[in-house]
């Protein structure tokens, strides 16, 4: 079938082999004008002109594919059907009215439309990619599909070890759909994903992802772009391979740090070990051996700045908000990259969020203003102006409960009259919060709320009451004691707990017969590391009398 082939890379390359041992052989290749390549960065043609010379192929190598020139060359040679793969520049009229294009794309279409679908579908843990044999359209990859063929991906494939596969995969699919001219089938919409084109910022290895994801990422990239870690002096640490390591010492990710000859990154949830890399202007090596050869230990322990500096406020605000409605994700890297920026901007997003009609986004707005700054409030007057605010209009119990919990991560006195107000809502879970957010507070006012909260008939807010009592509280006067003696005996295992903890802090005699029955039988009780701590300190607090 007489074609004109249109192809430039390595892939290409591989496809136009297959055509020109075929019935198919191209009248004409059209590919890229020469380009500069490697470190040299000296003029090469690209592989299909190397190739299209060696087989003795007319090709040619335009600088504009659309030309009135190019465009004639195409129609001397008479094509029944254009082929293309890879050839690198958008195909427009009149050449897709003019023929009839069939491309070889690297995906499961509609599955990874795009740029990089192959380094997308590594990157993304599909168990299979393929090739699909399409019509070129003026959409992006759009086009009815002649033919699919599939390509499992395997656990440790990369770039490097995938791409020969689908490279002979797509040239046999091609061949075959020349030969049998199957009926192209539309691409259904509702499947369609994109694969954009890999960006310098996803060649650097991203803490706020799972370890599994970062590893991926690492094989995507290997060996034709390559993954990579900034260092603290600026300069850039490649790294070829890793592997999941396990626990981490930064749930939210990013932290550095060696154990031993091991280089470990605390991703997200977890740690991912980093097991070869290739030093600045050097070769590839263990990482032990880097390990061994670095004298200064800041570019070996460090951390990164939580705030993801280098992220668009919009872009982080998104991932925020998918995080905060995921019941699995614990950490949140994204909304704790808010809370760190402390800055303006973010106020002001959190602000408009706090208007959003989704209860949850609601939640996710007061949590930050809370945390705006992480350990101190980094616009206090601003923040409580914006709870109060909230807080005034709010009437859905769980987002009630996240705008208390922030006026008590702001601390002082943040929305104090708001919040005792709080104190006899009908809602269980926003008297708990009450109950949180006055632990530490001081004044008559707050010793009186907190008494009261400790009787209440949920046992949430009678624990957290009563532990903001006999622990937080420094006051230390009769109707305190009297309210913790007045959980001695609550059915609420953990309140009772706490009440005793705190009358033995203030060595009232009343703790000591219940403090040593608990202790007498904590071999019985739930393990729990502050329960452990409880009876350790209770008792140190007996054994002192």
């Amino acid at each position: 079938m007489r074609n004109v082939y249109l192809g430039t890379s390595e892939f290409a390359a591989v496809v136009l082999r297959a055509l020109a041992d075929s019935a198919h052989r191209p009248q004409l290749v059209v590919t890229r004008p020469d380009a500069k390549q490697g470190r040299g960065q000296k003029l090469a043609p690209p592989p299909v002109a190397v190739l299209a010379a060696e087989l003795g192929i007319p090709f040619i190598q335009p600088e504009e594919l659309h030309s009135e020139e190019t465009l004639g060359a195409i129609a001397a040679a008479s094509p029944e059907v254009l082929t293309t793969c890879a050839y690198g520049v958008l195909i427009k009229e009149p050449l897709l009215s003019d023929y009839e294009m069939i491309n070889v794309h690297p995906s499961l279409l509609p599955r990874w439309r795009g740029a990089a679908p192959i380094e997308r579908s590594i990157m993304a843990g599909d168990a299979e990619t393929g090739v699909a044999i399409m019509r070129v359209t003026a959409g992006w990859d759009s086009g009815p599909v002649y033919a699919l063929g599939r390509e499992p991906i395997r656990a440790d494939d990369d770039y490097g070890t995938l791409v020969p596969r689908l490279e002979e995969l797509g040239a046999r699919l091609l061949v075959q759909v020349l030969d049998e001219r199957p009926t192209p089938v539309e691409q259904d919409e509702a499947g369609v994903t994109y694969a954009n084109k890999i960006g310098p910022r996803e060649r650097a290895l991203d803490p706020t992802q799972t370890p599994a994801e970062v590893e991926r990422t690492i094989r995507a990239l290997r060996p034709h772009i390559g993954s990579r870690l900034k260092l603290p002096d600026g300069t850039f640490l490649g790294v070829i391979d890793a592997r999941v390591d396990g626990p981490t010492r930064a749930p939210a990710g990013g932290l550095v740090r060696t154990d031993g000859l091991r280089l470990l990154l605390d991703c997200h949830g977890g740690a991912l070990e980093i097991t070869e890399v290739r030093p600045p202007g050097g070769k590839v090596m263990p990482a032990a051996d880097w390990l061994r050869g670095q004298r200064d230990e800041k570019l070996t322990n460090f951390r990164f700045d939580p705030a993801l500096p280098d992220r668009p406020l919009d872009e982080v605000l998104v991932t925020a908000k998918r995080e905060w409605r995921d019941p699995e994700d614990e950490w949140q890297p994204h909304v704790c990259a808010l809370a760190a920026r402390g800055d303006a901007d973010t106020l002001t997003a959190m602000t408009v969020l706090a208007g959003d009609e989704d209860p949850e986004l609601r939640e996710l707005a007061a949590y930050v203003l809370g945390q705006l700054g992480t350990t101190t409030p980094a616009l206090p007057a601003e923040q409580e102006s914006a709870l109060r605010d909230m807080a005034a209009r709010e009437s859905n119990p769980h987002v009630l409960s996240a705008i208390i919990c922030a006026f008590g991560h702001l601390g002082g006195t943040a929305g104090h009259d708001w919040l005792l107000a709080q104190r006899a809502h009908a809602d269980a879970y926003v008297r708990e919060a009450v109950a949180f957010a006055l632990g530490g507070r001081r004044g008559e006012d707050t010793l009186a709320a907190l008494i009261d909260l400790s009787a209440d008939e949920d046992p949430k807010v009678r624990d957290w009451a009563t532990f903001a009592l006999g622990t937080l509280a420094e006051a230390d006067n009769p109707a305190l004691r009297d309210a913790l003696a007045a959980r001695l005996d609550d059915p609420d295992e953990d309140t009772r707990m706490e009440a005793v903890h705190g009358l033995a802090l203030r060595g009232d005699e009343r703790a000591e017969a219940p403090a040593r029955d608990l202790l007498a039988g904590r071999e019985s009780l739930d393990d729990s590391v502050w329960r452990r701590h409880l009876l350790d300190e209770t008792a140190s607090h007996l054994d002192g009398d």
